[in-house]
């Protein structure tokens, strides 16, 4: 069944577009500002504390979500409401092309993520010297171009056949990072932890600082290890669904595109989930969003008294040109 899309030309039963618009429409509501929130509060933070390179590298993962929710969703509104009224669709290639596009943007930023908390881990010295919020910028860059190029394999072989590809690479990927980040990385810390805190040393203030440094590390993993986690069980069914769609050939055409419609959902699930993994978890994320909003009712409380002031002094001005003799 690899390359020919199963029950083509079949419709779909009316309570999957409507059970599909409903998701989309959710997500989309969330998922638009949540990541907004997320690069905005990186860009725009005052005391520069969260350019880092591991948040130039959660950049790349905000906007590949923030795009879903700009383009991917409302594509798929668009579609299933044609679907659900039983009219020709005519943007199919350019929503599947995206969602690609996306899904495979995800998987390199999160690999890119392994690489920088691994060697944040076990190279600290070298990590501090050569890795910057430039450079993640720059390895975000290299990130989306290689997405694009791996993405346009869709054109040739099709929806169902990358589809089935993607969900094995994805699969198998999140399930060799998680046990990699933990025997590699988890223990690496434990070990330290452990050391710091047996060392009595003269210099108590430089141990609990150095404690203080690790106990930072582990929270940054922590959150890391749980942005994985939310990759796996939102990509795990989805890919339990393509394997059904490509290899399930007693399954009947509602089934189909009920496995199809959900791969869909619990994918974008993924985009509006993300940012309440590490904005609310991460306290450099927390201080800087509040920072952001304490900015923005700020400078509100500035512009309203200036107005005010503006339209007092125009006022005056009016009033003593109305005495002024001729």
């Amino acid at each position: 069944m690899l390359g020919k899309p199963p029950c083509a030309g079949v419709l779909a039963p009316t309570e999957v577009p409507v059970t599909t618009l409903t998701f989309a429409s959710v997500f989309m509501f969330f998922t638009i500002p949540g990541n907004l929130l997320v690069v905005l509060a990186i860009v725009k933070d005052p005391y520069r504390n969260m350019r880092t390179p591991f948040c130039g590298l959660v950049i790349s993962l905000a906007m590949t979500d923030l795009i879903v929710g700009i383009l991917v969703l409302p594509l798929s509104i668009y579609i299933h409401k044609r679907e659900l009224e039983q009219l020709p669709i005519t943007m199919s290639w350019l929503s599947q092309f995206t969602y690609f596009l996306l899904c495979t943007a995800s998987l390199l930023s999160l690999t890119a993520l392994t690489i920088d908390r691994y060697l944040s881990i076990t190279a600290p010295l070298w990590y501090h010297v050569n890795a910057t919020f430039y450079r993640a910028c720059i390895l975000s860059i290299l990130v989306w171009l290689l997405a694009i190029i791996f993405a346009a394999t869709f054109f040739k072989v099709g929806f169902i056949l990358y589809s089935f590809v993607f969900a094995n690479i994805a699969l198998f990927f999140s399930l060799s990072i998680l046990v990699f980040a933990y025997i590699m990385i988890f223990r690496k810390l434990k070990m330290e932890l452990a050391v710091l805190q047996s060392f009595s040393g003269s210099d108590e203030e430089r141990d609990r600082t150095r404690v203080r440094a690790v106990n930072r590390e582990r929270k940054i993993v922590n959150a890391y290890m749980l942005m994985i986690a939310v990759f796996l069980l939102t990509y795990g069914p989805s890919c339990i669904m393509v394997y059904l769609m490509n290899l399930c050939t007693d399954c009947s055409c509602a089934l189909i595109h009920w496995l199809r419609d959900m791969h869909f959902v619990f994918v974008t699930a993924n985009s509006f989930l993300n940012p309440i993994v590490y904005a609310f978890r991460l306290p450099n994320f927390r201080s800087a969003t509040a920072r952001l909003f304490g900015n923005l009712q700020l400078k509100k409380r500035q512009v309203e008294p200036r107005s005010a002031n503006n339209d007092f002094s125009a006022a005056s001005e009016s009033g003593l040109q109305s005495v002024t003799p001729v």
